[in-house]
């Protein structure tokens, strides 16, 4: 079983110190607490599915700790990744309040706790309380505005080389200032194919071009940018 260097654990949501400011879980004391007595926190090993696209999702699934892919089903059969779900995200929240059958496929990364609350007490907790149906919103907004960006980005990628590198960079994303940068990645080849759209082998020979021309690097599981400005000029 993977786990990262970066799972932490949390014993409930009284206790947690994973949860950070505007996050789902950022609630006033007696909704959190009313939070931490539903559903309940389960360890998922990797290649778990929680969600499956074109069914309605039993509940919403909050990533405590770890990573979840997803993923839609193109026309071609080709698994296309949407998005790496991270800590705090709370999935199947649209399906949920909509009551629609959800438009993607949840799948575990790596080792994921997570805390599962049915529909029918999560709709409960939101017509009981207006802070816990703001913070949906919330939510929901920074989804719609997430995801429009991310299509926005894909259109005007003119190439598979503009795509990985615009990839590669958001996986920086956090330290802007540096200009060499060690990101921790064990994605495979066909992972990344499947997030900008292309092939394994595309994908293979590009990743060998950027490090010929001494672009990035990899030492391990650890992929170094080496020349964040060089690469930037291609994404853009």
């Amino acid at each position: 079983m993977r786990v990262s260097p970066r799972f932490m654990f949390s014993d409930g949501c009284l206790s947690c110190t994973l949860r950070r400011e505007g996050d789902f879980c950022d609630l006033p004391h007696p909704l959190l607490a009313e939070l931490h007595g539903m559903g309940h926190l389960t360890l998922y090993p990797p290649d778990a599915v929680l969600m499956t696209e074109g069914q309605v999702p039993r509940g919403v699934y909050i990533v405590c700790s770890g990573r979840v892919k997803l993923s839609v089903e193109a026309k071609d059969g080709k698994t296309v990744i949407l998005k790496v779900a991270g800590e705090r995200h709370v999935l199947g929240l649209s399906s949920v309040v909509s009551g629609q059958p959800s438009p993607i496929e949840a799948t575990t990364i790596e080792l994921c706790q997570i805390k599962f609350v049915d529909r029918e007490s999560f709709m409960h907790l939101l017509d009981r309380n207006s802070e816990a149906a703001l913070a949906c919103t919330r939510l929901l907004s920074q989804e719609i505005g997430t995801t429009f960006r991310d299509v926005h980005d894909l259109l005007l990628a003119r190439s598979s080389t503009e795509k990985l590198a615009r990839l590669l960079l958001s996986w920086a994303a956090k330290e802007p200032h540096n200009l060499e940068v060690r990101v921790a990645t064990d994605f495979t080849h066909e992972e990344i194919a499947q997030m900008i759209g292309s092939s394994r082998e595309t994908v293979t020979r590009l990743l060998s071009d950027l490090k010929r021309k001494e672009l990035i690097r990899l030492e391990g599981s650890t992929l170094v940018i080496s020349n964040r400005v060089a690469l930037q000029a291609i994404a853009s």
